[in-house]
């Protein structure tokens, strides 16, 4: 059974609005799932590699007094230095 014009909303888990909207601009999409994240939710993903750098640098820029440091550093940049892998 097809779903009917008005059963459809955009702010549905798994609405074809939201999917064709994610096709159409998947950095919204990415920011969206993002901010739907608690702050833990973001740490946790951020050190299993799921966030990307834009992901992180608009986390840092919205939050920064969430994002972990790391030798005075954002977390997510700082382990790109040659000092956090000594």
């Amino acid at each position: 059974m097809t779903p009917s014009p008005s059963s459809i909303r955009p702010d549905q888990p798994h609405s074809p609005l939201r999917s064709a909207a994610a096709e159409q601009n998947p950095l919204e999409e990415q920011l969206r799932q993002l901010w739907a994240m608690s702050p833990s939710q973001r740490i946790a993903a951020m050190r299993r590699g799921e966030l990307n750098m834009r992901q992180c640098c608009a986390w840092a820029g919205r939050h920064a007094d969430q994002v972990p440091l790391l030798n005075g550093e954002f977390e997510f940049i700082a382990a790109y230095t040659p000092e956090a892998a000594e």
